[in-house]
Formats: C-alpha cells, structure tokens, sequence
C-alpha cells in the first residue's frame, strides 16, 4: 500500500518535472512538491478505504 503510492507519486514528480524542463525551461518545485503529496495522500486514502470494516468483529 505505502509502496505503491510513493511509487506512483514519484513517477508523477520525475515526469511531470522533466516535461517542465524540456516544455518550458524552468521547473516549478513548488507545485510539482505540493502535488506530489495530494497525489501520495489521495492513493494512502484509497489504498485504505478498500479494506473493509469487519461488522461481526464484537458479536462473537
């Protein structure tokens, strides 16, 4: 879970800052950061929404 999304943050920053380069000549950091982490909170999010909740869990 915790893997995937920096994984997947990362490839975002590394892209999204080459593209800003080659397209533009100058890179946004700040953006590029701030998205990074929206990008890695939004998948933690997911990633954990998924499992679900055990209902049953105290009536045993």
């Amino acid at each position: 879970m915790f893997k995937k999304s920096i994984e997947y943050s990362l490839m975002y920053f590394v892209v999204s800052t080459l593209w800003q380069l080659v397209v533009n000549g100058e890179i946004r950091w700040i953006d590029n950061i701030m998205i990074c982490i929206i990008i890695f909170l939004i998948l933690m999010i997911y990633e954990w929404s998924k499992k679900p909740y055990n209902w049953n869990k105290g009536k045993q």
